[in-house]
């Protein structure tokens, strides 16, 4: 199959690192892929990984953009074009005019209002099927664009590599030590994009509460975005050290992961979070806001993981300082993540979705 994989996404997380497992998955599957991004931060960490991408000249909906997707699009004769936002499909929608690809909409999360205008469902119906993280991004969908229910549709859930994330007790030592985390500091950690709705402030605020019944800590923020000079401010606040990475590589962010004596993640909205699943995978105590299907990633029975209510610094607190206080229930935890994410969301079971549901949707041309 020859297939362009279209994202708008700004940074590295999220629809970044999904694009990217996709487009290795498929390659080293013999399809031909080409990446087609917007921004040229995300474009830079995709030809790190050595994947064939190609950036777009801006990011608006107009000729220029339309014509520099449909050279690609002929380029490599492709069939199919998978698109990550509204904006996206609009831009494919324009392009498959004059070259005959299948779009198939990989639903994200949508933050504007529900609207039924005209050339949205115009756009909407040069849609050949959808693609879904997690249940509760497909009723989100079809709560905001109800017609998309007539669709051919699946459910692909993020998978993980765990030959790449797997636990490594000597990069976590050197990963403190980088750092200046004393050994009888406890860790905990958040992976996530510096922006609103990840919920770091509801974090700092929680493990505030915690430092304040004795328990020595450090916060260990990985990412970066427009908020980072406002949480540090926050951060600042506190009497307990926390510490910004930045935007770590992968081989980094497994060895802050195998510092952490937990993980949490109080993001209030998310479809299947990557972050979660890289912390599951080397095996950490896992804490996260129960938002979204971030519980069908985390499971919901308390073996694998702690939910606790979105946007609630005490109910998370209480769940930290639990775990903290408690090694073998974080190291039996951690084990129990591991295999869910073994035996239910291997990198392996992810690319068999996208490869037979894109097989399916080019099959059914005409």
């Amino acid at each position: 199959m020859k297939i362009v994989l279209l994202t708008s996404a700004n940074g590295w997380r999220g629809s970044g690192v999904s694009y990217a497992k996709i487009a290795r998955g498929l390659l080293d599957r013999g399809h031909e892929v080409r990446l087609v991004t917007t921004v040229p931060r995300l474009t830079e960490r995709l030809e790190i990984q050595g994947l064939p991408v190609t950036q777009l000249p801006g990011r608006d909906t107009g000729p220029r953009e339309v014509w520099a997707l449909l050279r690609i699009l002929r380029q490599i004769g492709a069939q199919a074009i998978v698109a990550d936002t509204p904006r996206d499909v609009r831009l494919s929608a324009y392009a498959t005019l004059l070259h005959r690809a299948r779009i198939i909409y990989r639903y994200n999360l949508n933050y504007r209002r529900p609207r039924s205008h005209l050339m949205d469902r115009i756009y909407l119906s040069r849609v050949a099927a959808c693609f879904y993280q997690s249940r509760y991004i497909r009723r989100e969908a079809y709560s905001h664009a109800p017609r998309l229910r007539r669709l051919t549709s699946r459910r692909i859930p993020n998978g993980y590599d765990t030959k790449a994330f797997v636990r490594d007790e000597a990069a976590g030592l050197a990963f403190r030590k980088r750092y200046g985390i004393p050994s009888a500091s406890a860790v905990v950690l958040t992976s996530a994009k510096l922006t609103r709705n990840k919920g770091h402030d509801v974090a700092i605020e929680a493990l505030d509460l915690v430092r304040r019944e004795g328990i020595d800590l450090v916060y260990v923020v990985c990412g970066d975005g427009s908020r980072e000079a406002e949480l540090r401010g926050l951060a600042a606040d506190q009497s307990f050290p926390t510490i910004f990475t930045g935007l770590l590589d992968p081989q980094e962010m497994v060895a802050a992961l195998s510092a952490a004596d937990v993980v949490v993640h109080p993001s209030l909205k998310e479809i299947f979070p990557n972050a979660v699943g890289e912390a599951m995978s080397c095996a950490c105590a896992v804490i996260a806001a129960d938002a979204g299907g971030t519980g069908e990633l985390l499971g919901s029975d308390g073996r694998t993981g702690v939910l606790v209510p979105p946007g609630d610094p005490p109910s998370l607190a209480d769940a930290v300082q639990l775990l903290l206080a408690d090694r073998g229930l974080r190291q039996e935890m951690g084990a129990a993540a591991r295999r869910r994410i073994e035996e239910e969301f291997p990198l392996s079971r992810m690319i068999d979705g996208y490869e037979s549901g894109l097989a399916r949707v080019v099959g059914e041309r005409g």
